[in-house]
């Protein structure tokens, strides 16, 4: 697996209580299928969502921690934007 540079468009920290935040980032890639995109402004992904800027059809994907692994197969060398919400 190779793992891809994101290209950080947004980040955002959102204050859930006095002892709770959250961080919201928006991201691009250009992805191929196994390739892994690791999100270092994250230390866990809570929800995510990934779209091809060529259509906005959604890609496939997995994570754990703040790694997120490309499943969407046919996929190779394709732009992406994410959504990652986490802390």
């Amino acid at each position: 697996m190779t793992d891809v540079a994101e290209t950080v468009t947004s980040s955002k920290t959102t204050v859930v209580t006095a002892a709770t935040e959250k961080k919201y980032i928006t991201f691009e890639a250009t992805v191929s299928k196994d390739q892994t995109v690791t999100l270092g402004d994250l230390s866990d992904i809570l929800a995510a969502a990934l779209f091809k800027k060529s259509d906005g059809s959604a890609v496939d994907f997995t994570e754990a921690t703040n790694i997120i692994t490309i499943t969407e197969d046919p996929c190779s060398s394709v732009p992406i934007v994410g959504f990652a919400y986490g802390t």
